[in-house]
């Protein structure tokens, strides 16, 4: 039955496998838009783009949505309105917005209501 030893063997070995770490990033929008390198501070230019794109970061719309607290609708209301930053096309049908834009608007909003 050569088949059964077939079998087996795709089967791995347990005392193996737990001597290995089997451990995934997470699959946070965070996470995802990160990457392995370093979170850097970024500065901004004159016309409030970021003055090193090496130190650029995106915010996926779920990572967008968390930090704000609003919803999809009311986001893109906001950008209609030009009260909130726009996003970034990074593809056919992918937008990002850049997470130090997202960060001044909140610290604004804070500003402004205090």
């Amino acid at each position: 039955m050569p088949s059964a030893t077939i079998r087996n063997a795709a089967i791995p070995n347990p005392s193996v496998m737990k001597n290995h770490d089997h451990s995934f990033p997470s699959s946070s929008p965070q996470a995802i838009t990160r990457g392995i390198y370093p979170q850097k501070t970024v500065g901004t230019d004159q016309n409030g783009t970021a003055s090193n794109i090496d130190e650029v970061t995106f915010l996926r719309l779920p990572g967008v949505k968390e930090i704000t607290g609003l919803s999809k609708s009311s986001l893109y209301t906001l950008i209609q309105e030009k009260s909130f930053p726009a996003p970034v096309r990074l593809g056919a049908r992918t937008v990002a917005w850049v997470r130090s834009e997202v960060r001044q608007w909140a610290l604004e909003r804070i500003r402004a209501s205090r």
